[in-house]
Order: C-alpha cells, then sequence, then structure tokens
C-alpha cells in the first residue's frame, strides 16, 4: 500500500463511522476524520511545522492524538511519542532528544510543561485543542494544499520510544511506507475489512497504540471504538463499551488477558463475547499457554498470537480458524527469518536459536540521543534478540530473549519454558523466571511467583518444590524460589525482568 492507496480510503468510505468515541458520544465518518487530519495540519503548518519536521506528542488517549498522527502523514512530517505514563525523567529525556521543532501537549499533561518543574528546552509549546473547535472542520474538498503532496518513500511517520530494558526509552523511527505496507500485509493475512470493528484500549504512544490498533484498521476500511485505555476499573466492566458500540474484534496484549482472566465475572459479558466477538489478536508480549487455553476456555474465542518487534512490526501471525498451539503463527508474506547458532551460521529447521529476520518493514534505524538524527541498523539480516524456531511446516515458535535465556553451567536455558510449567501449579497467579549469579556455574534459576488470593506463601512453597522436583527436568529447574505480592509491570504490560533480576540477586543467599 502507497501513501496515494491510503488517502483512496477516506474517499471511497467518506461516510462510513471509522472512529466512535463513546465517552463524548461522538462518531467520525471517515470523510471527517480526514477532514479534521488536514484542519489540524494546515494549523501545524501556521505554527511553523514544514515536511520532514519532527513533532512531539505529549497526549493521552484522543480522537485528536489519533488525528494528529494522520495529520503528519498527510503533510510529511513526524510524531515523536513522548508517554505520559514514563517517568517524569524519562518525558523530559525524550523532549529533550527528540530534535523536534514543536512540543504539543493536552490539558492532561501540561504538568510536564508548565510550571517550575519544566524543562527549558528551546522547543516551541502548543496546547492541542479540542476536536468540536473550528480547526478542525474543514469541509470536504475545500483545504487548500493537497495532503502528501512531494511524498517521497524516505519520510519518516513516527518515532517511537519503547519502554525497552536500557537506562531511558530508546526510540525507532519507521518511514510512512514501511508501516502503510505492514498493515496491508497483515491485514490481508488475517481477513480484516470493512466488516471489522476493533475496540481500542492500547496507549497510542506506543506502536501497539497506534499502528496496530488505529493505522492498520483504517487502512482495512475497518472502525475503531477508542477508549481511555485499560485499567482496574476498565477490567471491572470489560464488556459494556464492546456491547453498546458493536465491537466485533479485539486487539489485546497479554498482561490484559491475565487481567480479565482474574477480576472479570460478569458473565452477561462472557456470554456476549461467545456471541459476538469474532477476532482476538493478542501480541506486545509473550503470552503463557496456559493464559491462552484459560482465556479461550473463559470466553469462547479463539486467541490469535502474533509476533513482532517495534523494529520490525509484525513478521508473524495466527490466522483466524488456522492457529496452532505453541505457535505465534506464519510469516508474513515478504518476511524471511532464520534461527542461527553462536557461530552466526544458520540451523536446520526446527533447532532452537537466535531469529535473525529480513524484511520490508524494517525501522528507518534508531535516534541518536546525542545528534537526534536517525541511525539506519547495519547489516541485511536484523539480530532480534529473540530465540525459537521454526518447524518443516512454517511455524514460528518463541523461547524466550536471547538476553532473559539464562546459561546454567554452559546450558540454556529458557525462562519462557520454566514459567509456563509452573502456571500449571494451582496456586500460582503469575509467575516471572530469571538468572542470578552463581560462583560455580555463573548463573542459576529463580522463580518469582504472585500467588493466587488467598493463598500463603508458607504453605505452599512445599507444594511448589515438589512440583518443580516432578514436573521440571532437573537442568531447568529453579534454585530459588521466591514470592511478591505483585511483578513489577512496564506500561506497555511487559513485566519488568532486569528490575526482577536485581531483586531476586539480592534476595537469593550467596552460593
Amino acid at each position: 500500500m502507497t501513501p496515494q492507496d491510503f488517502l483512496r480510503i477516506a474517499a471511497d468510505n467518506k461516510d462510513r463511522p471509522f472512529l466512535i468515541v463513546p465517552d463524548r458520544r461522538q462518531t467520525l465518518t471517515f470523510g471527517e476524520f480526514h477532514d479534521a487530519a488536514l484542519g489540524l495540519a494546515c494549523r501545524l503548518q501556521e505554527e511553523g511545522l514544514r515536511r520532514g519536521d519532527r513533532v512531539v506528542a505529549l497526549l493521552t488517549n484522543s480522537p485528536e492524538y489519533a488525528i494528529l498522527y494522520f495529520a503528519a502523514l498527510y503533510m510529511g512530517a513526524t510524531v515523536v511519542t513522548a508517554n505520559p505514563s514514563l517517568h517524569v525523567r524519562d518525558v523530559h529525556f525524550v523532549i529533550r532528544n527528540s530534535g523536534a521543532k514543536l512540543l504539543v501537549y493536552g490539558e492532561e499533561t501540561k504538568h510536564f510543561v508548565l510550571g517550575p518543574s519544566a524543562p527549558a528546552d528551546p522547543i516551541r509549546r502548543w496546547l492541542m485543542p479540542r476536536l468540536n473547535e473550528p480547526l478542525f472542520r474543514i469541509p470536504w474538498g475545500s483545504h487548500p494544499w493537497k495532503p502528501l503532496d512531494g511524498a517521497t518513500p524516505a519520510d519518516i511517520l513516527t518515532i517511537v520510544f519503547t519502554s525497552g530494558t536500557t537506562a531511558f526509552p530508546k526510540a525507532v523511527a519507521h518511514r510512512t511506507t514501511s508501516l502503510l505496507g505492514n498493515a496491508a500485509a497483515f491485514n490481508a493475512a488475517m481477513g480484516i475489512g470493512p466488516a471489522d470493528r476493533f475496540l481500542h484500549l492500547l496507549p497510542m504512544a506506543y506502536s501497539g497504540g497506534f499502528f496496530n490498533a488505529l493505522l492498520s484498521p483504517y487502512a482495512a476500511g475497518a472502525s475503531v471504538v477508542l477508549t481511555p485505555g485499560f485499567g482496574a476499573r476498565t477490567a471491572l466492566d470489560f464488556w459494556k463499551v464492546p456491547s453498546e458500540n458493536g465491537v466485533n474484534a479485539l486487539w489485546l496484549t497479554p498482561a490484559i488477558l491475565s487481567a480479565l482472566l482474574k477480576v472479570d465475572r460478569d458473565e452477561t459479558g462472557k456470554a456476549w463475547c461467545r456471541k459476538n466477538i469474532r477476532k482476538v489478536f493478542v501480541g506486545m508480549g509473550p503470552l503463557h499457554l496456559s493464559v491462552k487455553r484459560d482465556f479461550e476456555k473463559a470466553y469462547g474465542v479463539e486467541v490469535l498470537e502474533s509476533y513482532g518487534l517495534s523494529e520490525t512490526l509484525l513478521l508473524a501471525a495466527n490466522a483466524p480458524g488456522a492457529s496452532v498451539e505453541g505457535s505465534v503463527g506464519r510469516l508474513l508474506p515478504g518476511v524471511e527469518l532464520r534461527a542461527r547458532g553462536e557461530d552466526g551460521r544458520d540451523l536446520p529447521t526446527g533447532s532452537e536459536g537466535e531469529f535473525f529476520v529480513r524484511t520490508p518493514h524494517l525501522m528507518a534505524g534508531y535516534l541518536d540521543a546525542e545528534t537526534s538524527r536517525v541511525v539506519a541498523p547495519q547489516g541485511e539480516w536484523f539480530p532480534t534478540g529473540d530465540a525459537g524456531s521454526v518447524d518443516a511446516a512454517g511455524q514460528v515458535r518463541i523461547t524466550g530473549r536471547m538476553k532473559d535465556l539464562i546459561i546454567r553451567g554452559g546450558l540454556n536455558i529458557s525462562p519462557v519454558a520454566v514459567e509456563n510449567i509452573l502456571l500449571r501449579h494451582d496456586a500460582v497467579a503469575s509467575v516471572a523466571v530469571v538468572g542470578v549469579p552463581h560462583a560455580v556455574t555463573g548463573e542459576d534459576v529463580a522463580a518469582v511467583i504472585k500467588l493466587k488470593p488467598g493463598r500463603d506463601w508458607a504453605a505452599e512453597r512445599p507444594s511448589l518444590e515438589a512440583f518443580c522436583k516432578t514436573e521440571i527436568a532437573a537442568a531447568s529447574r529453579p534454585a530459588v524460589l521466591l514470592c511478591r505480592e505483585e511483578l513489577p509491570i512496564g506500561p506497555t504490560g511487559k513485566v519488568l525482568k532486569r528490575e526482577l533480576r536485581d531483586w531476586a540477586a539480592a534476595q537469593a543467599s550467596p552460593r
């Protein structure tokens, strides 16, 4: 899909609903959404923004945030994301190193940029207007400039600061053509089209919230029901918004699946889900097999796991009606994947190694914090950092992150494999397996466990130890069992294993 193909979507679907915003009792058709993006683009040009310039988006989920992405696309500008759920230190880091000309903020985020604690960076600040203001209303066909005029394949649409595992967030830049091409490939493989209506509850400051749940549905002519995001209150009454707004497709994370299994007691909602939800896509993190099975049993809907990285976008996915348990699916068209050993050589089919990928949708590069320039990746094959295998049938299986692999006495141990086994124990609500230092073997295996409500650690520990002896091979068996009331979770719903490693190492006795 080219940017010009993308423009035709608004014309072909002009009067069909695209963005439904229940909190505001507001619906925008494709034509109205397109016009609003044109209006905002005109206003941003008045603020001095030009093709190739960057604008920092410091916003919470809202129709205005969605429109900003499209306004930037139309005028050839770049949106740099600053997630307000990050620490204020990290938000200021993003602003300071963005290389942006303009900072757009909202009423909910003005405390980051106004007042005595605001950074003194020489960047112009602009308060995002509300959707009901006149600048968003340009009648169809009357805008004073041509969107995408002068567009090139080199145009960068997004620079997304990820939650990552580094000291500060890292920034991944993607071209418009890569984003649109990957969206088209995924939509075609998954059969997504105008009949689909997605529930949007992922943070727009990350790829999942913009690319998976907004851009891809738009590219397919599908519609989106926008919510502020997922939280404790959302989970307790999860099915109200979907049932009242005709939702039939979901993009969720493994953390959201787990949360719903724990707190959703709405049997009416579950019955509605079985009858009305046709597609549940899950990504943005590893999905434990037990969570997948439990969710499918409780809600009567197939869970379609996918695989991708911020740097590569979506690489593989399970198609509706063809998902394979334990697999993240088949590769999307145009994507090549190889498993390599420590010597860098390709491994035989079915062998486990580090994944290297070649894809037409690879990022433009990382943002260099010192120069604010985008540095292109080196080499033809991109190292994913993930460990796994591809079988003879083309099914892709992930066993863990290479950096998360535990090397005990020269033996590679997959934390995900151990976690999947421990989750079968009746007392375990969630678990994270990490490596801790060991004087002889280099590393040892530690399992950090969150118990189900009402369970006592002292009472359950003997049972867990016996379970490990019978269910986990000695080479992979945890030597350290620890309990926490909560596992640390980052803004994208992923367990912060770096934090857990440090905590577990401090708790474990020196050996």
